[in-house]
């Protein structure tokens, strides 16, 4: 049932689960890309300044 509703408006031609893998995907690189980028700029911080 809750998956109907996670379809809700979603056209036939739409891939529902290749979809959320790729959101999935994007959401998982971008938290890891935000931390990569924090400790970059903290080393940075340390060691050259």
């Amino acid at each position: 049932m809750a998956e109907n509703k996670a379809q809700d408006g979603w056209g036939e031609e739409m891939d529902v689960k290749s979809h959320l893998s790729t959101y999935d995907a994007f959401i998982e690189m971008s938290k890891w890309g935000t931390v990569g980028i924090a400790v970059l700029l903290i080393l940075m911080a340390f060691f050259l300044l």
